[in-house]
């Protein structure tokens, strides 16, 4: 008897775990969304490209950041390593940052967020004749003073998605020498 209770609570632990719901499950009139775990994250984070130098996507992926705002703190092409950093000025009007930061301007404000800022990382490792890329954003929320009121990670797969679409075209222009 005790045997199969444990199997049944073992059973019912793996249909209730958070990977066995979808990013959003609709309970009732309440949308439940989880976190993605981390071979999720690294899916939506990484692409791999073949035929293509690790010079190439490198600079790709610099023109890109520059592109969208961002300054580079470090780019180290032995490593294949890029950091950079994009800041918001959470009280300028002419800025739309809800597509970065989920929320209106005049919500961060009330919250007494002064600059927003969204970090990245990426790196650009051979396997073999294949390139694997890999990026992170981070968004940052600072008040006046400069302290962070929330710091979390974009875990949104559509936001990547774009990232990429950018760096494809980059390559591209690379590729036609424009």
């Amino acid at each position: 008897m005790k045997k199969i209770l444990l199997a049944a609570l073992i059973c019912v632990m793996f249909a209730v775990s958070p990977c066995a719901f979808a990013k959003k499950a609709d309970a009732g009139n309440e949308i439940i969304a989880t976190k993605p775990t981390q071979l999720q994250k690294r899916q939506m984070q990484t692409r791999t490209y073949s035929g293509i130098s690790k010079a190439m996507i490198m600079k790709a992926m610099l023109n890109v950041l520059q592109d969208d705002g961002y300054i580079v703190y470090n780019a180290n092409p032995l490593l294949g390593f890029i950091s950079g950093t994009k800041e918001f000025d959470a009280k300028d009007k002419s800025i739309d940052i809800s597509k970065e930061f989920g929320t209106s301007k005049a919500s961060l404000v009330w919250k007494g967020v002064t600059v927003a800022v969204i970090e990245s990382t990426a790196n650009v490792t051979e396997f073999g004749k294949e390139m694997k890329v890999r990026i992170n954003f981070k968004r940052k929320l600072l008040n006046i003073y400069g302290n962070a009121q929330s710091i979390d990670e974009i875990d949104d797969e559509k936001y990547y998605q774009d990232f990429f679409a950018k760096v494809d075209k980059a390559i591209f222009i690379q590729k036609q020498k424009i």
